[in-house]
């Protein structure tokens, strides 16, 4: 009897929301303990999360996860990297820095047992981050884990007893890091093509919503494209009237932009729109439905753009579209409605209308991190930032119609935002 009260006692101070008598102790993750930003942003997580940790964020828990992403940062290692660390955390610890061994000889945020380390470096979050970090790259090498599904890949370097409670969490995962790691001003870059096939790069400072520079090529690529996906800061996909699809490798500065066009990758891409989300995932549509392919390369061929799925049933008819996050899509209606779409792992999706009126628009771009741009078939470009990108509501969508990018000058035939996040 002693020893099933014991093991319900640790049972209980591993579950999210508990009162167990015997809470597991935890050492600090950041010098000075959580800040007002800390408690500030567990509050908006709480009203978004639907894992394990719904409603039990807490500045120490942001703390710790703000101390993860920033070791993967640091690293020099993408968005997905973080999104894949915190999921770990997420299901070992509950993103707590746990200091005392309740799990055999486990400590920290990852529950690395002794053979990972000394307690002192298991209980330093860069430390454990980096850890599991290098274990990762070792067992998916030449970057693979960076296709490879979350679960799988926190999996491979975990050896949990319990593999499927990791993909489950990914999703929360992937706000938090979006909530912690997504920035204040950047150089939001923006590719576009005019009707006689020329292209266009410019670059928008998100804080202020002003243009920079705009620089546009010489040469053509001979011939006008139908859809635009851009795949990296110098890697477009563009398909052809004919239903080709072709990569363009991109080389601009401050006053010139020059590209190569590859050969042909293939046929039959029919779609009228593309985009990329930053996270492998290109998406199209044609003729209503709603296409998912996973490119596996910074610049594909035609080996590297695959599993292609089609997304519901159709009814897909936008007017344009662009994604705002892993497997997150918006677009305007025919309606005119600016709607958001959560793209499941079983190639279903949800959606919510989160405006009305926005059939101005017949161009519409985001980077991803909330920042949306549309232009209007007059040239106007204007700027607007989601709060929170990913809660299918519309309410915390801030506008900046008096103060739009531009009055004129937009006057591609399309338009394309490098992901942030690649």
């Amino acid at each position: 009897m002693r020893i099933l009260l014991a093991v319900a006692t640790v049972l209980a101070a591993l579950t999210v929301g508990a009162t167990p008598a015997h809470a597991a102790a935890t050492a600090p993750c950041v010098d000075g303990g959580p800040t007002a930003a800390d408690n500030a942003a567990a509050t908006r997580l709480n009203s978004v999360l639907t894992g394990t940790l719904r409603n039990a964020m807490t500045g120490y828990r942001v703390s710790c996860a703000r101390a993860v992403i920033t070791a993967v940062q640091r690293r020099g290692l993408t968005e997905r990297a973080a999104v894949i660390a915190i999921t770990t955390t997420i299901v070992e610890s509950t993103i707590r820095n746990t200091s005392e061994k309740l799990d055999h000889d486990s400590l920290g945020l990852f529950q690395q047992r002794d053979s990972w380390g000394t307690e002192a470096q298991r209980l330093d979050p860069a430390w454990a981050t980096n850890a599991f970090l290098s274990n990762m790259q070792s067992r998916y090498p030449n970057g693979s884990w960076a296709s490879a599904p979350i679960g799988e890949v926190c999996q491979a370097v975990q050896r949990s007893e319990y593999p499927a409670r990791y993909q489950p969490e990914a999703a929360d995962a992937q706000r938090i890091v979006d909530e912690l790691s997504g920035p204040a001003a950047v150089a939001v870059s923006v590719y576009g093509a005019l009707d006689d096939g020329r292209l266009t790069y410019s670059v928008i400072n998100s804080d202020t919503g002003n243009r920079s520079k705009t620089v546009v090529s010489t040469d053509t690529i001979g011939f006008t494209p139908v859809a635009m996906a851009t795949l990296n800061f110098n890697t477009i996909l563009v398909t052809s009237p004919d239903g080709g699809l072709y990569r363009i490798d991109v080389i601009t500065n401050n006053t010139s932009l020059q590209f190569t066009v590859s050969d042909r990758i293939e046929g039959g891409w029919t779609h009228q729109l593309l985009t990329y989300d930053g996270h492998g995932h290109l998406y199209g549509v044609a003729n209503g439905k709603l296409i998912s392919y996973v490119v596996s390369r910074a610049k594909p061929g035609a080996d590297q753009i695959g599993q292609r799925h089609e997304i519901g049933e159709g009814g897909f008819a936008l007017k344009n579209l662009t994604a705002t996050g892993d497997d997150w899509l918006l677009g305007v209606s025919n309606s005119g409605e600016l709607r958001s779409y959560r793209i499941g792992a079983d190639y279903k999706w949800s959606g919510a209308t989160l405006a009305t009126r926005w059939s101005g628009f017949d161009q519409l771009v985001s980077p991803g991190y909330g920042f949306y741009y549309g232009r209007t078939p007059a040239g106007a470009m204007y700027h607007y930032f989601d709060h929170n990108p990913y809660d299918l509501n519309g309410s915390d969508l801030q506008y900046y119609t008096d103060d739009p990018v531009d009055t004129r000058g937009w006057t591609q035939k399309l338009l394309s935002a490098q992901p942030l996040s690649s």
